[in-house]
């Protein structure tokens, strides 16, 4: 069994949503970093996924996808000085 992101831990879904939304997750934050953006605000992110799941959304690329889609120059801003 994979573990768990402790970004997800506290959500009040069935077990294989929360380890669906995290392998998302990790997928994203993956894919982000390949393509050269580490900056991305991985709240963004987590938030996405949560989202999609919530819309009833349970294949990971999907959840994956739907997070990465469309980030704006301000999400990538993950701290501002």
């Amino acid at each position: 069994m994979a573990s768990v992101n402790p970004i997800f831990e506290s959500l009040s879904v069935d077990p294989g949503q929360v380890i669906a939304v995290t392998a998302a997750y990790d997928l994203a934050c993956r894919t982000l970093q390949h393509i050269g953006q580490l900056e991305v605000d991985r709240e963004i992110i987590a938030r996405r996924i949560v989202q999609a799941a919530d819309d009833g959304e349970r294949d990971v690329g999907k959840l994956c996808e739907r997070a990465i889609h469309g980030l704006t120059a301000l999400d990538y801003r993950q701290h501002s000085t």
